[in-house]
């Protein structure tokens, strides 16, 4: 890899020493941005003067970190949020948009600038800036930093991905996700922090919609959400400002770019399009999901267009050299309503007549028409679909008894998910990744998950928690395509290169300790297919 010039050891040491200190895309639409950017890596440019700061505002007003994300090529999304008081309502900035100058540098002193310039944080965004650095070397390392008035942001690095018209020896990326703010700490991700990584996939789940806890003795650690149930667009904004402050969340992403998907949480348990059917979604719910997915592009380094409508389109694709492309979903927003209620319990239940309609769909016509299209044309190494929710399928009956299934995932949408399967078995090298399930899972993704006799189309591995309560009850006796389950709190580590793929599931000994041991409980091995042949994973 490139980019020598900032050495990642010497940042990690300093950003971990002072996690939570605070320093005094396409753009999305979150900012206008002039800007410069240098003709190579080592052409430089000039800085530009920061901005003068609204009168009456005063510092700091970076308390919510920085962050990057969906790295391309030649260009990066650069995240941060304007907020000098981050828990009241929309972080305390007055009702006018604020420019606020950027920049990246070969290393953390920005003696060397690569690019520059200045962005504007809206009031109708949340004074968030999603800033699409552009004409940046490949596969290169770079700092980056925001500068506002007298305000200097903390420092943040972040890296291109190879050409896609390249061949990277490696491709190691972290997989999280369900990082419930009120069931933990995040020893894990000052593990993930001080890991050798180009990239973190996070999966959903960033906020739960819960209430803040008042028993002390059910809030892990004395991690409790502030206020009642998120229904507005500033009781979202006030979630997320409490991930950000937390130290740990903050070094991890500071430390690398991030690529982000939703699940359900960031919105209400188990909704599906425009129905919040969890208890107290209320009916108004339309709003609130539209508040809720306001606030997610706010808060997140997404290269998406914000909310329009209501809506967010979050699918999206990037190549890692012609080692990997990853294909990112979402299977909530378009989804049919869960099938079989009238049978279930909160979408757990035996399946029925209506879980079989050929026509039900999580993805929505246009998403499954993109991925399916995509898929088809990648000519990577690997084809990584990064899935939110447990694919290969789960019975979760008890012995004897009739097949029952979690109906608000995959397994309610059957003929969609043997649509996908069936697209996959043609594939060079396809692997799934997933998340939701506050579980490890390795699993072999068939057409039918239970038929032996159908072939296996794709391993699929699914990491754990990050801090939400694990789920014990173990299924793997009605699962024989269930290779591997451990419900520990922790995150998944792959190391992809041309022979195969390293999966290393790592483990938080105390999720109510910062500072808890994170050790490393199994690793798989993925080795390609051959003569057409689905990959396999393997416990090594």
């Amino acid at each position: 890899m490139t980019g020598a010039g900032l050495d990642r050891r010497t940042f990690l040491l300093g950003l971990l020493a002072g996690a939570g200190a605070v320093a005094c895309g396409s753009d999305g639409g979150s900012s206008s941005s002039s800007a410069t950017a240098a003709a190579g890596p080592r052409a430089t440019v000039e800085p530009v003067d920061a901005p003068a700061l609204p009168a009456g505002v005063t510092g700091p007003v970076f308390t919510l970190g920085v962050a990057s994300g969906d790295p391309l090529a030649d260009r990066v999304i650069l995240w941060t949020r304007l907020a000098p008081t981050p828990l009241v309502g929309a972080g305390g900035m007055p009702d006018v948009d604020v420019d606020v100058a950027w920049e990246v540098g070969t290393d953390d002193t920005f003696s060397e600038l690569v690019a520059t310039g200045i962005a504007t944080a809206t009031t109708t965004l949340g004074h968030s800036l999603h800033v699409d650095a552009t004409g940046l070397a490949p596969d290169t390392w770079y700092a980056y930093r925001f500068r506002v008035g007298d305000e200097t942001s903390s420092v943040g690095r972040t890296r291109t991905f190879p050409a896609a018209d390249t061949s990277p020896e490696r491709l190691r990326l972290a997989v999280t996700n369900c990082q419930d703010y009120q069931s933990g700490r995040y020893a894990a991700y000052r593990d993930l922090a001080a890991q050798d990584l180009d990239v973190v996939l996070f999966l959903g789940d960033y906020i739960y919609e819960t209430p803040g806890i008042e028993d002390p003795a059910r809030a892990v650690a004395e991690r409790r959400y502030l206020g009642g149930v998120p229904t507005v667009l500033d009781d979202f904004r006030r979630r997320y400002a409490q991930h950000h402050l937390d130290p740990q969340l903050l070094a991890a992403h500071q430390a690398l770019p991030w690529i982000i998907t939703i699940d359900d949480h960031e919105v209400i348990n188990n909704y599906a399009g425009d129905d919040g059917f969890a208890v107290g979604a209320g009916p108004d719910f339309v709003a609130r999901r539209t508040a809720a997915y306001q606030a997610w592009y706010e808060n997140l380094p997404l290269r998406i267009e914000p909310p329009v409508g209501g809506a967010v389109n979050v699918n999206r694709d990037s190549t890692f050299g012609d080692l990997a492309r990853l294909f990112v979903i979402e299977t909530r927003q378009f989804a049919d309503v869960p099938p079989c209620r009238d049978t279930s319990t909160f979408d757990a239940g035996p399946g029925c007549e209506d879980q079989q309609d050929p026509d039900r769909t999580a993805l929505g016509v246009e998403q499954r028409k993109w991925l399916l299209d995509g898929m088809a044309e990648n000519t990577a190494t690997w084809q990584v679909l990064v899935n939110p929710v447990l694919l290969g399928g789960l019975d979760i009956s008890a012995p004897g008894e009739s097949p029952a299934y979690f109906l608000e995932i995959w397994d309610g949408y059957p003929a969609e998910r043997r649509t996908i399967a069936e697209s996959l078995a043609g594939l060079r090298n396809p692997v799934v990744l997933s998340g939701d399930y506050h579980a490890s899972f390795v699993l072999d993704v068939r057409a039918d998950p239970w038929d032996e006799s159908s072939p296996i189309v794709a391993p699929e591995l699914l990491a754990t928690a990050i801090s939400s309560a694990p789920f014990a009850e173990d299924y793997t006796a009605k699962n024989p395509h269930v290779q591997y389950f451990e419900p520990r709190n922790g995150y998944l580590v792959c190391e992809v290169t041309p022979d195969g793929i390293a999966a290393d599931f790592r483990y938080v000994a105390d999720v109510a300790d910062a500072d808890s041991p994170v050790t490393s409980g199994a690793t798989f091995v993925v080795r390609p297919g051959v003569d057409g042949a689905a990959p396999t994973a393997e416990r090594s």
